[in-house]
């Protein structure tokens, strides 16, 4: 089968748009990575500010892990999610890292958008620091494809949020029901109501 003229320009357009694609990832991830910093650091003042000023506060500058175990949480874990979705996006790491952020912010009871808005202020923090460079540099190839990892991302936070608030669910109905039949018991009540 021989290459005619028509096919190989086909074939040369395929092939340099492919390498485009993969340069413009490649450049997109290196501007990433380069600002890495500024980008976790505006990411976490967006996310503690969801809360109280003097909390917010705190959890970005209260002393370490023991003293401040969720600014601790929240600071090591939006770190290691940072990092995961520029090193092959492994499902159940993935998991792993954002089950301390979401189990935190169900248990103190925020809504699940409000819980699981750090996805959406990393996708702002992104463009914060680094969208005049992705517009300059024609890296939009890369920007849609990390925002399609914060899609997976969304998707994950949402399904882990509702496994949470699923456990506390279940959790107060059972303390209820123990309550309830601690209550009966007591009134000589549930021997009764047996019989």
């Amino acid at each position: 089968m021989g290459l005619n003229p028509q096919n190989y320009g086909e074939l040369m357009l395929r092939i340099v748009g492919k390498a485009c694609g993969i340069m413009s990832k490649m450049n997109f991830d290196n501007l990433i990575k380069e600002k890495k910093t500024q980008i976790i650091n505006l990411w976490l003042k967006k996310f503690t500010d969801t809360y109280p000023e003097e909390s917010a506060r705190f959890f970005r500058e209260g002393p370490g892990q023991f003293a401040n175990p969720v600014g601790h949480t929240f600071r090591i874990n939006l770190e290691k999610i940072f990092d995961e979705l520029f090193m092959g996006f492994d499902s159940q790491r993935m998991q792993g890292h954002v089950d301390p952020v979401v189990r935190i912010r169900a248990v103190q009871g925020f809504v699940p958008s409000h819980a699981v808005c750090f996805v959406p202020m990393l996708r702002q923090s992104v463009w914060d620091v680094c969208g005049r460079e992705i517009s300059r540099q024609n890296l939009m190839s890369g920007w849609i494809d990390f925002l399609g990892r914060l899609e997976l991302l969304t998707n994950i936070s949402f399904d882990i949020y509702m496994g949470c608030r699923e456990q506390l669910w279940k959790q107060k109905a059972e303390f209820t029901n123990s309550r309830t039949h601690k209550l009966l018991e007591r009134a000589k009540l549930l021997d009764k109501a047996v019989e």
